[in-house]
């Protein structure tokens, strides 16, 4: 008897730890469950964040593509890392340098061919050596850059919009240079008042989107049939900004592009006219029109347009000013 009772309590005892063995499983597989839908909903989150912020990016370079900041800013401060600086801050992607040669051959970012405007000092860059240049400094009180130390600062975040002063053999032989040491030929757009300058670079970088700056209408309506001149961009005080000559480029799968653009009105007649881009001295308020006027704008405008395919070059992102702007 005493034997059958044991048996009988064994009997209990095994099946009360099967049963709370069988909670336990069940539990935990619950709190799996739990923790994987967590998981779900978190990674869900997470993409549904991703995705947004994608097309935030996607949007904020759309809106940058078409805005070009003029010598980092024209005035004071151009051409130094605070003008380029505040414009990237402000959103900007695309950044100008004007080109000059020391006499030993280092490029330099310098508008004028003579150093007075931007330092004081009255000699050509092209009589100074580079250890000359180095020595001087701008009348806002910083050193004039050399081309490297652009790129150098800032690698490939930005695309360089890049124009050639001269156009003498000695320069186009010092830009390819950097170029091939740096590998950016996929981030910069070169620009030139010269044809024949935008001619040779095709040959070496056939994929490096061409800008002439154009400074009249003959110029302009030649440059339609040239094949190394993928966009041409026109004076604004010239009257060569005109929904003529904008159509007129969109014909020739050019890209339409102006100089110098900073006025609010100025800005709204450009993207009311569908000009691809433009330099400007206002970066942020370029920017601030183009998010809250142009987005609608130019998606109005393309939905309307046929027949223009714009360029098939590794980088849309192209512009200039010119030489007098």
């Amino acid at each position: 008897m005493i034997i059958i009772i044991l048996m009988l309590a064994l009997i209990a005892v095994m099946s009360a730890w099967i049963v709370r063995r069988g909670m336990m499983i069940y539990e935990a597989k619950q709190e799996e469950i739990r923790r994987m839908t967590e998981e779900i909903c978190r990674q869900e989150d997470l993409l549904g964040k991703t995705a947004e912020k994608a097309a935030e990016a996607f949007e904020d370079a759309e809106i940058a593509s078409h805005v070009y900041s003029h010598r980092g800013t024209d005035g004071f401060y151009e051409h130094s890392f605070k003008a380029y600086d505040e414009a990237i801050e402000a959103g900007s992607h695309n950044i100008e340098q004007d080109l000059v040669l020391s006499s030993d051959g280092v490029l330099f970012v310098a508008h004028d061919l003579n150093a007075s405007g931007m330092t004081g000092v009255n000699a050509s860059y092209s009589s100074m050596t580079a250890a000359k240049i180095d020595s001087l400094k701008t009348k806002a009180g910083f050193k004039v850059l050399r081309l490297s130390e652009v790129f150098d600062r800032y690698g490939r975040d930005i695309n360089y919009i890049i124009e050639l002063k001269t156009s003498d053999d000695t320069t186009i032989k010092a830009f390819e240079k950097i170029v091939d040491e740096y590998g950016f030929q996929d981030i910069i757009t070169v620009q030139s008042t010269n044809t024949d300058v935008l001619a040779q670079l095709e040959r070496k970088y056939p994929d490096m989107p061409k800008l002439l700056v154009c400074k009249s209408q003959q110029m302009f309506n030649s440059s339609l049939e040239m094949p190394h001149v993928d966009i041409i961009s026109v004076a604004i005080n010239r009257g060569l900004m005109t929904a003529g000559n904008c159509e007129a480029a969109h014909a020739h799968d050019k890209l339409f592009s102006a100089w110098t653009l900073s006025s609010e009105s100025s800005i709204r007649n450009a993207i009311d006219m569908n000009v691809d881009t433009y330099f400007t001295n206002d970066t942020p308020l370029a920017l601030s029109l183009e998010r809250e006027y142009g987005l609608e704008k130019r998606a109005e405008l393309n939905s309307e347009k046929s027949g223009y395919s714009g360029i098939e070059k590794s980088n849309y992102n192209i512009g200039r000013e010119d030489s007098e702007g």
